[in-house]
């Protein structure tokens, strides 16, 4: 019997705990989870503003390189052309070397010329001295006629002029040849010094081509960090994305349960679902229609289920979908506090929240922007915002919710169709 007792009570636990655990689970409401939504969404967009910012670092990082590549390249080409100079000035100076040995030949061979001529006048003056005193005036005396006289006095100044062009002429060959040397000399002089020039301008160059080879590998191991943190962007960004859609699913399955929910209320209390046409109902009166009665808005998706205009899976629409010209002004539907006015990229883009008291709340989504603040105190039919695409949308419409105590309501209850 005791044994039995204690079985009892710890099943009586055990669904005393099973309770616990589902009623706290149905305590969170499709607005709750609408809310970690945001919460995800807001995180996406941050990590979306640190990849871009990342994404300006890599792309700076980018411009830089091709910079340095393009620095790079062009020392290259410097250095080549100083190359090639270098060479040409080479060849410049064998050439030099070449042509001043040969006028160095010239000047030995017309000195050994001059050395000659040299040779000859002392040998002849040897020869006279040997033959005793015999003078110019001997020579020409010793004739034994006039005319043989004449023809050695003509022999005699022809030997002499010979003898003193020819000294002329060498001396100014050697002098042609010299100032030739010389100035070939002072070429060379100019182009080794324009070679000294490219030396130092090509160790210039290496110098700038080892800075820039440094750079670049810095700027590569920089791109490469750069990527590595780019990489874990991604990977958060898609660890969030499945979080989003798995949290997208519950709210999708919230919102089926609070409609469950509130038909077997409005069974229970003999009421009606307001059907998921969004034609048939008047409203309450209470609550307004939140577009202009004049703009030709008309309903475009009931409340309920229905195909997904963008990703065509079969969904709850927990709201209705009013289509209206971009830009239409957006009334509050009942007067009550701003309690959220914010931006969410992949739902309802810019959207309103307003708390009307009673446990009612009602959202205003897709807006191409809002004209209140949180906390901001709006009456009914005060202009809120306008009609536009943004967020989860493929084109101007406005997505209204109605809740009540945090459950979803079909907003046609509330409001009447124009």
């Amino acid at each position: 019997m005791k044994h039995l007792f204690r079985s009892i009570c710890a099943v009586l636990l055990a669904l005393s705990l099973i309770t616990c655990l589902f009623s706290s689970a149905f305590a969170v409401s499709s607005s709750d989870i609408q809310d970690e939504l945001d919460a995800l969404e807001k995180r996406a967009d941050e990590i979306d503003a640190q990849k871009n910012e990342l994404q300006a670092q890599i792309d700076a990082n980018d411009e830089k390189t091709v910079n340095v590549v393009d620095q790079r390249a062009q020392v290259d080409h410097e250095v080549t052309l100083i190359y090639q100079q270098v060479q040409n000035l080479n060849e410049q100076l064998r050439q030099y070397n070449l042509l001043i040995a040969e006028k160095q030949a010239e000047l030995d061979d017309l000195q050994a010329q001059q050395n000659d001529l040299l040779e000859h006048y002392k040998q002849r003056l040897r020869a006279m001295q040997e033959q005793g005193d015999i003078s110019y005036w001997a020579v020409i005396f010793r004739a034994n006629s006039f005319s043989e006289m004449l023809n050695r006095i003509s022999m005699v100044e022809e030997i002499a002029k010979s003898d003193q062009r020819m000294m002329e002429e060498i001396r100014t060959l050697a002098s042609d040849v010299l100032s030739a040397k010389e100035t070939l000399a002072a070429e060379k002089v100019t182009v080794e010094e324009k070679k000294t020039e490219l030396a130092a301008a090509e160790e210039e160059l290496e110098a700038k081509r080892a800075e820039s080879e440094k750079l670049l590998d810095e700027l590569i191991a920089n791109a490469e960090l750069l990527d590595a943190d780019m990489e874990k962007y991604d990977a958060m960004k898609n660890e969030l994305a499945e979080e989003i859609a798995q949290k997208e699913k519950e709210y999708n399955e919230k919102v089926e349960a609070e409609r469950r929910a509130q038909e077997e209320a409005n069974k229970n209390n003999g009421g009606s679902t307001g059907g998921s046409t969004g034609g048939g109902s008047t409203g309450d009166g209470s609550f307004l229609y939140p577009l202009p009665r004049s703009c030709g808005s008309w309903c475009t998706s009931p409340y309920g289920y229905r195909y997904h205009p963008i990703s065509g899976t079969y969904t709850f629409h927990s709201g209705v979908d009013l289509a209206a010209s971009g830009g239409t002004p957006i009334y509050a539907s009942k007067s009550g506090t701003v309690t959220t006015a914010t931006y969410a990229k992949y739902s309802w883009g810019n959207y309103v929240v307003i708390n009307h008291g009673d446990g009612y709340s009602t959202l205003y989504a897709h807006m191409r922007y809002y004209a209140v603040s949180v906390g901001e105190y709006v009456n009914q039919g005060d202009v809120i915002g306008y009609v536009g695409t943004t967020g989860n949308s493929n084109g101007n419409h406005l997505h209204f919710n109605v809740y009540y105590n945090g459950s979803l309501q079909n907003p046609f209850d509330y409001v009447s169709v124009p």
